[in-house]
């Protein structure tokens, strides 16, 4: 009997889901909702702006403040941008990995240019890009493994 339940749910689950893509279900409905509503709804619930605001700005000043012992700073810096987007993907109660990632890679090409000015003038952009990789890398692994912590942590056993 739950096997049925289970198949019913699960039909009417596809069956919204075909109707939100077609873009008909606003004319079965009867639904005042714009296609343009929808959209913004549907991009708000995959990328958060300020939230990629909020961790870039948090994860620069780590990276920055981080790495101001002088041989290993840059180590440093990424350790400390890997443990405050750790505690970010452990905090918040939705996976935001993408937008930690992209702030980490921000913030990573931001520090890196200001602390090796002189290397980016002479090395362009392919010296820019260890920054951008490293913060991405290194942020989005911290999102992840924070989230994890935070799944783990919740479910029931």
């Amino acid at each position: 009997m739950t096997q049925r339940t289970r198949t019913r749910e699960a039909d009417d689950d596809i069956s919204d889901l075909l109707s939100d893509i077609d873009g008909d279900s606003e004319q079965r409905t009867g639904g005042s909702e714009s296609r343009r509503s929808r959209a913004k709804k549907r991009v708000g619930n995959l990328f958060s702006v300020r939230y990629f605001g909020l961790a870039t700005v948090v994860l620069t000043v780590a990276m920055f403040f981080g790495g101001v012992i002088p041989f290993i700073g840059g180590l440093t810096g990424l350790i400390a941008m890997f443990a405050v987007s750790f505690l970010l993907g452990a905090l918040t109660s939705e996976s935001k990995i993408a937008e930690t990632a992209l702030a980490g890679a921000v913030a990573g090409g931001l520090t890196f240019a200001l602390k090796h000015i002189v290397a980016l003038t002479v090395g362009g952009f392919p010296v820019a890009a260890i920054g951008l990789v490293s913060g991405l890398l290194v942020a989005g692994l911290g999102a992840y493994f924070g989230g994890d912590l935070r799944d783990g942590l919740t479910r029931d056993l």
